[in-house]
């Protein structure tokens, strides 16, 4: 035992060496809470995707954008409020996974869990429907101020 004692220590001591010399990793930066450009630019392009949609009646291209608008608004929403969308997630695994009670019986937790999802839903709902109004209003400003700058050049 007092041979390998050596080695190992000196292997210790190398890797606390080793680590104390390394560079701290960077830290990441945390994105912001409301949408980022890049998800205001996504939402543009997937709403001038979903007018092409509807008046070509490209019915792929409709759902494709409606799926682009409910990503991006879960996504800010995740950074928002991250305890209403992890319950939403809890609350939609559980109307996938269906009760667990094995014998049928009803228990007083399945109804106030129900109730509470549905709640939870309709704060969920509520709060991706402002998001959505939010990048749908920071588009309507960079629109008009776009056909304010071209016009300005024009007497």
């Amino acid at each position: 035992m007092g041979k390998m004692t050596g080695p190992a220590l000196t292997a210790a001591a190398a890797c606390a060496l080793l680590a104390a010399c390394a560079q701290p990793p960077t830290p990441v930066q945390a994105l912001p809470p409301g949408p980022t450009p890049d998800e205001v630019a996504d939402y543009a392009r997937a709403l001038t995707q979903y007018r092409s949609g509807l008046a070509s009646g490209d019915g792929d291209l409709v759902i494709k954008a409606t799926n682009t608008f409910s990503l991006i608004a879960q996504e800010v929403l995740s950074r928002q409020d991250p305890r209403l969308f992890d319950a939403q997630v809890v609350c939609e695994r559980y109307r996938v996974a269906g009760p667990h009670d094995r014998r049928d019986m009803q228990t007083t937790y399945e109804p106030q869990f129900g109730q509470d999802c549905r709640r939870i839903d309709w704060r969920y709902d509520q709060a991706t429907i402002a998001i959505r109004r939010d990048l749908e209003a920071r588009i309507t400003a960079a629109e008009r101020a776009t056909i304010a700058q071209a016009g300005a050049g024009y007497p």
